[in-house]
């Protein structure tokens, strides 16, 4: 198995300077034409996510679901977040087996991220393996009931990483049977998450991130027009109770008008807020409210 070190990670958003052209020629040339990636097939893939640069949850499913395939799991996660929050909020984007009943893990609702077993993703130099879920001494009870609560049997999990650290995390799910024990599933989610997922989707975030503070200026033509189009795709990530908040923000409700007019606690609020600026990619309440006046919820 070929590790890399977290410091060895490329600052790849942070330099993204041009617009949607230039950062897929930018990464093209650094991870397809200078070889970079180490899991053959997963060159298709960064070849599919570039096209879909601009869009960032239609980059994410592209990514989810070539990789719930080629691991042959039954569910694979992500989300967006720090390792210092308080709570992680998964279901970002999310890709099921169509040939189980698979539940979702994410619901809309945060996990303590707190929890050794979370910290251990984002500081963690390897993937995590959870062979077993209920035999594993790391996971806690309160994990445990979660993971169980979503059919978790066995999980490999990580950071998605640039050089100034974790910023988002990934996860694949088996939920008919225990992982099976072969070492190329574990060096296919390592190097695909390493050298394609982590590069790729800090590029794309960064354009999302842009283009819900309008900042149009920088990246041109096609950044512009997606901050029309990827409005909407994000917004369809929101649970029901979610948009409802959400248009409420849009019509410049306070915290405490929207808990009275919900018939909700303060801190309720503040949770599915927190939870709507995660999935949205929304960097505080301002930018959300600027995101929200772009679409038909304003």
């Amino acid at each position: 198995m070929d590790g890399r070190n977290q410091d060895t990670y490329p600052a790849f958003a942070e330099d993204f300077r041009g617009g949607i052209l230039a950062a897929q020629r930018q990464l093209r040339n650094r991870l397809l034409d200078r070889s970079t990636i180490r899991y053959r097939h997963a060159r298709d893939l960064a070849a599919h996510m570039l096209l879909r640069l601009d869009d960032l949850p239609g980059c994410w499913s592209v990514a989810t679901n070539w990789l719930r395939a080629e691991l042959g799991c039954q569910r694979v996660d992500t989300g967006f977040g720090m390792r210092e929050a308080k709570d992680y909020f998964p279901g970002f984007a999310e890709a099921k087996d169509a040939s189980f009943d698979v539940p979702s893990f994410g619901c809309g609702k945060a996990v303590d991220n707190r929890d050794v077993a979370m910290q251990a993703m984002w500081l963690d130099p390897r993937p995590l393996i959870f062979a077993d879920i209920r035999q594993d001494r790391r996971v806690t009870m309160r994990l445990r009931q979660r993971m169980s609560g979503a059919r978790t049997k066995s999980k490999l999990a990580w950071a998605l990483r640039t050089e100034r650290g974790g910023y988002g995390l990934i996860c694949a799910d088996w939920t008919e049977h225990l992982v099976p024990w072969e070492s190329g599933l574990y060096d296919c989610f390592e190097q695909t998450v390493t050298d394609v997922l982590s590069p790729i989707i800090a590029v794309s975030k960064q354009i999302a991130d842009q283009g819900s503070r309008g900042e149009v200026g920088k990246p041109q033509g096609s950044l512009a027009a997606y901050a029309g189009v990827s409005d909407t795709a994000s917004l369809a990530t929101l649970t029901a109770s979610e948009l409802e908040i959400a248009r409420l923000v849009a019509k410049g409700m306070s915290y405490k008008e929207i808990a009275r007019v919900r018939d909700r606690s303060f801190s309720t609020i503040d949770h599915q807020l927190r939870s709507i600026r995660q999935k949205t990619g929304a960097s505080s309440t301002a930018a959300l409210v600027s995101l929200l006046a772009r679409s038909d919820l304003s």
